[in-house]
């Protein structure tokens, strides 16, 4: 999470969403960095409301705006997948290594979850579960150039993002049962990155 006191902007890190590519563009130039550990870097916005935006407000009384990415739900369970196939969580409960896709899934939709699927959810990142609020820009993944235009326009200065953290490349899929479930189980998921930003806010 990232914190730009002239552009009165907080970025957060939604995990497996081009959040370290972002991190490692715009550090330098952050006012406030939350970075290495996931708790930090990751800070969800319920969290990022109760407790960092409060300390923002100690020293401005300008309500910082939010923007975040998400990922289309089946593609960002995907990486997952792909990134906890890796080699340093093997013989670990949180390895995906000898699944299938399928499997992963079933995992992710059970209660209470594996810990191989135990990876959160988008709505949860971005929505305060109490009182429905969300992070102001939410941008969808597949629109990263448009999301870094928006950053561009709001910081004032150019962007270029270097691949960092990218899961495995490969072919994976899912069953159409499965895809349903998956759906209807996480219906709030789907809704919030139907409705995000594919390009930048008029």
């Amino acid at each position: 999470m990232l914190y730009f006191h002239k552009a009165g902007l907080v970025v957060l890190a939604t995990p497996k969403s081009g959040s370290t590519a972002v991190e490692q563009a715009l550090t330098p130039k952050a006012d406030i960095v939350f970075q290495n550990d996931p708790n930090f870097k990751h800070c969800i916005f319920q969290r990022y409301q109760w407790r960092v935006e409060k300390m923002i407000g100690m020293f401005t009384d300008r309500v910082p705006e939010t923007v975040a990415m998400i990922r289309e739900p089946e593609d960002w369970l995907g990486s997952w997948f792909r990134f906890r196939h890796g080699a340093w969580l093997n013989d670990t409960p949180r390895s995906t290594r000898g699944m299938s896709f399928d499997q992963f899934v079933e995992g992710y939709l059970s209660a209470p979850q594996p810990p191989y699927a135990a990876v959160g959810s988008q709505w949860k990142f971005l929505t305060h579960p109490r009182t429905g609020d969300r992070v102001q820009h939410i941008f969808r993944y597949d629109a990263m150039p448009e999301f870094v235009a928006y950053l561009e326009a709001r910081l004032g200065w150019p962007i270029a993002l270097e691949r960092a953290n990218v899961s495995p490349d490969w072919q994976i899929t899912l069953s159409d049962p499965l895809r349903a479930r998956l759906r209807d189980q996480f219906a709030q998921d789907y809704a919030l990155y139907d409705s995000a930003l594919a390009c930048a806010p008029g």
